[in-house]
């Protein structure tokens, strides 16, 4: 990504009416494990971070990452509504930012894809950990012909960056994509 990157999605996000789902993802709702003491979460690419608010609110410390400074000030601006302090904002780069060094209890991330990423996903991952993921498939193109065809998963894709996990859920939709896998324990 880059400069041009940020504007567009500063620009989308800066729009009051730009709320992509008030609530954390379905997914995980549904798949992440109650928190203990100590559990971390990592989000890749958070926008509003309704998910990473969620999280922070059952118990996690969360780590989220994203590249419109916009999203990360709205985010924030919720956090300290909510008085939760073990919830971390970054504004980055993916494409260029090294992820935190710490050893996650969950990864996740929707409606982002960088295939680079996945070897160091699966390094960040705690064993016995999960990664929760959903991102666009091939079949966005017949929305959207002219969509970059690297920016969407090949159907099947995800469980194969993840070589010898448990596949927890695994599915392919009509527009998109999702994997729910947990980290052999060693």
């Amino acid at each position: 990504m880059s400069r041009h990157d940020r504007q567009k999605w500063d620009q989308r996000y800066a729009d009051p009416s730009h709320q992509l789902g008030k609530r954390a993802h379905t997914l995980l709702q549904q798949f992440a494990p109650p928190a203990i003491p100590g559990c971390r979460a990592l989000e890749l690419a958070c926008g509003l971070g309704y998910s990473a608010l969620w999280l922070a609110e059952q118990g996690y410390t969360v780590d989220a990452i994203d590249i419109s400074f916009e999203a990360l000030r709205r985010a924030q601006t919720e956090k300290l509504r909510r008085h939760l302090t073990n919830l971390t904002f970054i504004a980055a780069d993916l494409d260029h930012f090294p992820l935190p060094g710490y050893a996650y209890d969950l990864v996740y991330g929707f409606r982002f894809l960088d295939r680079r990423l996945f070897p160091i996903i699966r390094e960040r991952v705690r064993p016995g950990g999960l990664v929760i993921y959903e991102t666009l498939n091939v079949r966005q193109q017949e929305r959207y012909p002219g969509r970059d065809p690297s920016h969407l998963l090949a159907l099947g894709e995800l469980p194969a960056h993840f070589p010898g996990w448990q596949i927890i859920a695994a599915r392919d939709d009509r527009y998109t994509s999702a994997f729910v896998g947990r980290k052999p324990k060693g």
